[in-house]
């Protein structure tokens, strides 16, 4: 990497890729800087380990009926599931399955959580949503449970009020060759520095010094997309260190954890229609937590669990037998151990472990919620965050995150018109 670009970018995930193909547009040199051997951050489809795709990451066009990203796919053909919204699926409470109206109580005990909290954020009240909780409710471990995997974080983590600033259109779609394969393909060609991960970034000189394996990238301007747990572990050592209030905003709007275990088989051995959603809570020992699957996704012979927040976590910590053993249990319990005779492969992924992401998506603390505000900030007149976590109203999507990235390309762009209009003879 030799001579000085306009702006570096680091991480090529949907922020950085969006940075830097707007740079291009708008004529702009870069680096986009990336740690990791593929392009996609935290979408990543995998294709090789049972020969079908399945998203480790990402796997929905959120409010997919106003995702820029949903006109993306339909352009390249990337077809995805418009499902009805809410959409129906199947409950499994341990030793049998649940009628109708044992989903219908369970989702109207989640949509009434989901309601309070909502309205207690936009009243300004930053408390957790635990507090709005009706903890002896026969749903309670459920609701505990999709709390946990949309937010990453357990009810107690999860602030109301930025609960409330989530735009959701409940237009949530999956991408049938996944949401990683999208990326790949809207970006293919586009130049980015590989197996790259920056070290060290100097802004204290006329250029801003960035640090990697491969030498020193010098650029105009700056553009970092890593997620808030990255930012905040010291990975990436800056001089001058980064200001007091963003730090604090980087613990207040921490990365939390949602992982997913995948079982292939070698045929279809549930008896359901394609991309099917079913709900496990063993009502016969309260102490299990809950968790949910997806069945047959676009007619892939997999079984994809879904765990999210401290069960996500804690069983992370316990390593990734502990967590497919979890996952596989509750397969058994709801399709019977005669499954796993056709069972072909079991894989699992370590978001939270893995030292480019150190976790899934952002969920601001309570009390904290103001804090998204304080990412969304220019660090500097050159130096820029973009990413989920620094989205007001779309954190912890893809397309929240490519949108900010277009947005601080944009600012990149704004401050070096400037800085040429201050270096003109007057």
């Amino acid at each position: 990497m030799t001579g000085v670009v306009d702006v570096a970018i680091v991480g090529a995930g949907a922020a950085g890729l969006g940075a830097a193909r707007r740079a291009n547009e708008l004529g702009l040199s870069c680096y986009l800087l990336e740690a990791k051997t593929r392009i996609g951050g935290r979408a990543f489809t995998d294709t090789e380990t049972f020969g079908v795709a399945w998203d480790r990451g990402a796997h929905w066009l959120h409010s997919a009926d106003v995702n820029p990203l949903t006109e993306i796919a339909d352009e390249l053909g990337h077809p995805y599931l418009a499902r009805p919204r809410p959409f129906d699926g199947r409950f499994h409470l341990g030793s049998h399955w649940g009628e109708s109206a044992d989903w219908r109580g369970y989702r109207d005990e989640f949509e009434n959580a989901t309601a309070r909290a909502v309205e207690a954020g936009e009243a300004g009240r930053d408390i957790a949503a635990l507090d709005l909780m009706d903890t002896s409710s026969r749903w309670a471990r459920m609701v505990h449970h999709i709390f946990a995997a949309v937010s990453g974080m357990p009810p107690s983590e999860i602030s109301t009020a930025d609960l409330a600033a989530y735009r959701d259109t409940e237009a949530n779609w999956p991408l049938e060759r996944g949401y990683g394969a999208l990326l790949a393909a809207c970006y293919a060609g586009l130049p980015v520095e590989l197996s790259t991960p920056v070290s060290a970034i100097d802004t204290s000189g006329t250029h801003i010094l960035l640090e990697t394996p491969r030498g020193t990238a010098r650029a105009r301007s700056l553009i970092i997309t890593a997620s808030t747990n990255v930012l905040a572990s010291g990975a990436i050592r800056f001089t001058p260190e980064l200001p007091p209030a963003l730090q604090s905003a980087f613990a207040g709007v921490p990365t939390g954890s949602a992982n997913k275990v995948a079982f292939h088989f070698r045929r279809d051995v549930f008896g359901l229609p394609d991309t099917s959603y079913v709900s496990f809570m063993d009502e016969r020992d309260a102490s299990r937590p809950a968790c949910s699957f997806q069945i047959r996704p676009f007619g892939h012979d997999l079984a994809i669990a879904y765990l999210g927040g401290d069960l996500s976590a804690n069983l992370e910590r316990g390593g990734e037998d502990e967590m497919k053993d979890f996952a596989r249990a509750a397969l058994g319990d709801m399709f019977g151990s005669d499954i796993f005779r056709e069972l072909s492969g079991v894989a699992a992924t370590s978001w939270t472990t893995d030292p480019h992401t150190l976790g899934a998506y952002s969920c601001a603390a309570p009390g904290h919620a103001h804090e998204r505000a304080v990412l969304a900030e220019p660090v500097s007149e050159r130096f820029f965050l973009a990413g989920e976590a620094v989205s007001a109203d779309w954190y912890s999507t893809v397309h929240g995150a490519h949108v900010t990235g277009i947005e601080a390309a944009d600012k990149a762009a704004a401050y070096l018109d400037r800085a040429v209009a201050a270096a003109l003879p007057r």
